[in-house]
């Protein structure tokens, strides 16, 4: 009994060590490297088409935070002239799908209707590159040179799904900013009320890297775990 709450006692020191020493690493400045893996991104090149993989949405029917990156990133590329048509595709377990959902906010953004085809029938990374070969509103092969854009950290699972389906012409952005000096460049945009003046105020502190970082952490688990799932069913 004794030889069990010595191993207990010297588990739970452990334990408590490593989850402080977790604490403090999530709270400091610099990059998660936990995730470092399934970060693929390469500059765009240009394709026929962008294929913006929807992920997720939340109340009231709009996307997520990561999801309006992806839309952002897209309707980027659309602007640079990059590729004459963004596809957006997934289904989500709403009223409305994913893919019309963020094709709505990509018109938010300045994308216009004539640009975009909804695939709303995906439910899964692994069915987005098998549907996307379904479209009737434009033809997609194999070897259509494509822009793949989703999340820096969901980009390894993308890639791999897109690979194992046999398309052999994509490109996998997960960040862009528009080279033209027009609207949809958000970053150039300035306030319209002469008052106004930025604050000194910076959400960068101890807590909020922690969120930050511990969220990333619970996602890049999240990837690492699907991945493995994929592999198992042979999706990958």
């Amino acid at each position: 009994m004794k030889k069990i709450r010595k191993i207990l006692k010297i588990y739970l020191i452990v334990v408590g060590i490593l989850a402080h020493l977790g604490l403090l690493w999530m709270g400091l400045k610099g990059p998660l490297i936990f995730d470092r893996w399934l970060r693929v991104s390469q500059p765009p090149q240009k394709a026929d088409a962008i294929v913006c993989l929807c992920g997720g949405i939340v109340g009231n029917n709009l996307p997520t935070q990561r999801g309006m990156q992806r839309i952002y990133t897209a309707v980027q590329l659309y602007a640079d002239g990059w590729a004459p048509k963004v596809i957006f595709t997934g289904r989500g377990g709403g009223s409305l799908s994913e893919a019309e959902v963020y094709a709505e906010a990509a018109s938010w953004l300045g994308l216009p209707e004539k640009a975009v085809v909804v695939e709303p029938f995906s439910e899964s990374t692994a069915e987005h590159a098998e549907n996307v070969l379904k479209l009737k509103e434009i033809s997609i092969r194999k070897d259509t040179p494509l822009l793949i854009v989703t999340s820096a950290v969901h980009s390894r699972r993308a890639s791999m799904c897109f690979r194992k389906d046999g398309f052999t012409r994509f490109r996998m952005v997960t960040g862009y900013r528009v080279h033209k000096k027009i609207e949809v460049n958000r970053n150039l945009r300035e306030s319209q009320v002469k008052e106004y003046k930025p604050s000194q105020k910076r959400y960068d502190d101890f807590f909020f890297r922690m969120y930050q970082k511990s969220s990333s952490f619970w996602m890049a688990l999240r990837e690492y775990a699907a991945i493995a799932w994929y592999w198992v069913k042979g999706e990958v």
